[in-house]
């Protein structure tokens, strides 16, 4: 690589980063295995999320929760919420997701996902490498940048607050496979902590 390439290579790393707070590295995006025979139905509903890696709309968030329903389109509603301590405010995101390629079989669990972010839509992808519906969900994103750098996000959620010791087990697999340790960041969820000032959130219970 020479100097202007190098040169150009630091600058759109530092314009990924600014944007997105994904982990960003050199190469391209992999193309992990995925959940197959995916069950959208049975994947909906709440998931709180134990841990990520640090993204900048995240920054300090705890507290985190993502809710998944049907549209009448027969898309994905994407509800997140989350909490920036020290407020006690929930602040909250709306977003569509749809299935990549619906017409495969089996269907893979891969999703794009959209947020409106003011006057242009941000897409990302949304692959669920592994599930088992009903405890635990690890959940990886990449996009690549002029074919030498890629930017990855990556969440593990739960149908509860905290993972069992076998939920976590199953976890950790996908995470030693295909994830860094290291930049997985904890996420606080705590009932006390992470109770609510706003009676129509039940998520949490109430602030004492």
């Amino acid at each position: 690589m020479n100097s202007i390439q190098l040169i150009a290579a630091v600058f759109v790393l530092g314009l990924v980063q600014l944007a997105s707070g994904q982990v960003v590295s050199t190469g391209q995006c992999q193309d992990y295995p995925v959940h197959v025979n995916f069950d959208v139905p049975r994947y909906l509903g709440l998931w709180y999320e134990i841990r990520r890696y640090e993204q900048v709309f995240q920054r300090g968030g705890e507290c985190v929760t993502a809710e998944y329903s049907l549209n009448e389109d027969g898309s994905v509603r994407v509800f997140n919420s989350m909490m920036v301590p020290p407020s006690q405010v929930r602040s909250s995101d709306t977003g569509r997701a749809v299935v990549a390629f619906p017409d495969q079989s089996p269907l893979e669990a891969k999703l794009n996902v959209t947020f409106d972010a003011g006057a242009v839509d941000v897409s990302a992808n949304y692959w669920v490498l592994g599930t088992d519906y009903d405890n635990y969900a690890v959940v990886w994103g990449c996009f690549g940048v002029a074919d030498t750098l890629r930017a990855e996000s990556a969440w593990v959620l739960s149908r509860t607050p905290q993972l069992s010791a076998q939920a976590e087990a199953e976890v950790q697999r996908y995470v030693d496979e295909f994830l860094n340790e290291a930049d997985l960041r904890p996420t606080i969820q705590d009932g006390e902590f992470c109770c609510s000032i706003d009676p129509a959130v039940t998520t949490y219970p109430p602030c004492q």
